[in-house]
């Protein structure tokens, strides 16, 4: 058997399994702790990853891809900001700034951990797998961590606000992507494709995403999928970041939803109740 990670091969369940022990291991270590306890090591996990996330460039890994290595550091995906923003997210009084960290870290962290296109092919046990797992595992576990050790209550009546801190955060990759073309990191032949350099889905759907491509392409108007104007017009191009700008919103609510209802289901089904309450009191009208 090859000692190499592929999806859901040994090596890649181990991971999984590591990550699910170590959020597992920390709930109950902190869950009887005082909060500023849980607080402080809740931080000093977002932050050893941050700090993890320079310090890789002294690696071989990283070394024997240098300069263009320097671009891994970056904003240069939704993982990659979270890496660098969480810790200071965190220590934030705004509530929806940890609301994205919850919802975003979920759902961009757990699905690299458990679909890590970047991690195959690695050696098992190599520094970067090991780095690579470790810092996607806290950008979902840490926020879960908060919720479930109540350092941060979630409310679901909020979710509609959250899409556009992502929005704000693909603008800052989208503008890293052009600082990094411009200084010569990446091809310029490179900007506004699908399928280079587009973890975050900024110039269109990833063409090995397949039906999710199609439904994303389905929820947006066909004006932000084409070239409008000029001698290309009605050409394919996707509108960088404003073509995704509905069927995120769509997605992204309907899944933040779901991980809420857990932590809401209370409140989700009293407000329910009372919807319906109101319709039949005005029926009776």
């Amino acid at each position: 058997m090859s000692n190499t990670i592929d999806y859901f091969n040994l090596y890649h369940c181990l991971y999984i399994v590591f990550s699910l022990g170590l959020l597992v291991s920390l709930y109950f270590i902190l869950r009887n702790k005082r909060k500023r306890v849980s607080e402080i090591v809740l931080f000093c996990i977002l932050l050893s990853s941050f700090i993890l996330h320079f310090l890789k460039l002294a690696s071989g890994y990283y070394q024997e891809r240098m300069p263009w290595a320097l671009i891994t550091i970056t904003p240069e995906n939704l993982c990659a900001v979270s890496t660098l923003v969480f810790p200071w997210f965190y220590l934030s009084k705004k509530e929806i700034l940890k609301d994205y960290m919850f919802y975003m870290g979920i759902m961009s962290g757990l699905g690299a951990t458990c679909y890590p296109i970047d991690a195959v092919g690695l050696a098992a046990f190599e520094f970067e797998a090991v780095r690579f797992f470790y810092c996607h595992c806290v950008i979902w576990a840490v926020p879960l961590l908060m919720v479930l050790l109540k350092l941060h209550t979630l409310d679901y009546k909020r979710i509609v606000k959250v899409p556009f801190i992502v929005y704000l955060i693909m603008c800052v990759i989208l503008v890293n992507e052009v600082i990094l073309t411009g200084a010569g990191f990446i091809k310029p032949d490179y900007l506004y494709r699908n399928d280079v350099r587009n973890a975050s889905f900024i110039f269109g759907p990833e063409p090995k995403v397949g039906i999710l491509g199609s439904i994303f392409t389905a929820l947006t108007p066909k004006l932000f999928t084409t070239v409008p104007v000029g001698e290309n017009a009605g050409s394919v191009f996707y509108w960088p970041i404003v073509w995704i700008l509905i069927p995120s919103y769509v997605c992204f609510c309907l899944f933040a939803l779901l991980l809420a209802l857990p932590f809401e289901y209370k409140s989700i089904f009293h407000d329910i109740a009372e919807i319906i309450r109101r319709i039949r009191y005005f029926r009776r009208r």
